[in-house]
């Protein structure tokens, strides 16, 4: 199984208990966490510590088909069935599940309703207030789409540094309260360039420190991992990544699940 993710879209695996989920790419972070409440492993209205190269904060997730419909675990699946854009083929559908706009869809079907972003992305949090003033037809749809009492708070840190020195477990715990914790990351935030060809990888000494504190700020209910082969500068810098990640973590790739 070590591999298998190099040449499959939709390869996902999870620990046995359930808390951690990783995934070749990011938009089944959205199934992950749906399936989470369905099975009443994690509360409404979450709280989710997005780390990453990039916001994926794109609203038109909220425009997917029968987003706000599906009650089911197949009919969470198919939601989270994102095109396959390595193929360059254009899809039929209008709106599908991807890796930029999976957290509008969970916010709209208010699964979470806190996103802490951790990226240096250049570009600024798209806010529901910016939503309501755009006038453009697609932002009218979108608000459309939005269920009555939409919520949507979000905070902003550029670096993974920067987070840690916020909060510690106390003040973490408390920013938490009775809430649900996902910690959402990206392998890619560890690229340090927006630099697919020629990337700048973070010292892998770096890399099991920052996420091992990660991991001991709080007894996240879930974890999400993406690996972003793409984003990352390749297979090969992904696979390193990902090998030291899972180290820091204790977790065996071969131990781990299959989830279809």
């Amino acid at each position: 199984m070590n591999n298998e993710w190099e040449n499959d879209v939709n390869w996902k695996v999870h620990t046995d208990n359930k808390k951690v989920y990783i995934m070749r790419e990011h938009n089944w972070a959205f199934a992950a966490w749906e399936l989470a409440k369905l099975d009443e492993r994690i509360k409404e209205q979450s709280l989710v510590v997005h780390v990453d190269a990039h916001l994926d904060d794109v609203p038109d997730g909220v425009l997917v088909k029968n987003l706000l419909e599906a009650k089911t675990e197949s009919e969470i699946l198919s939601l989270s069935q994102g095109h396959d854009y390595t193929t360059g083929s254009l899809s039929s559908e209008s709106y599908l599940m991807r890796i930029d706009n999976f957290i509008w869809a969970s916010l709209a079907r208010k699964t979470i309703e806190e996103v802490i972003y951790v990226s240096r992305y250049r570009d600024d949090i798209f806010t529901l207030e910016e939503l309501r003033e755009e006038e453009t037809q697609l932002s009218k749809l979108i608000r459309s789409k939005l269920p009555i009492n939409f919520n949507y708070k979000h905070q902003r840190f550029r670096e993974i540094d920067d987070f840690l020195h916020a909060f510690d477990q106390d003040s973490f715990s408390k920013k938490v309260g009775n809430r649900s914790a996902i910690l959402d990351l990206d392998l890619d935030v560890f690229n340090e360039v927006d630099d697919t060809i020629e990337p700048v990888i973070t010292p892998l000494f770096q890399v099991r420190d920052q996420v091992e504190r990660l991991l001991n700020l709080y007894p996240w209910d879930i974890i999400t991992i993406a690996i972003s082969p793409i984003y990352c500068g390749g297979h090969s810098e992904a696979e390193l990544l990902l090998d030291n990640v899972l180290k820091v973590m204790n977790i065996e790739i071969t131990d781990l699940s299959k989830w279809q």
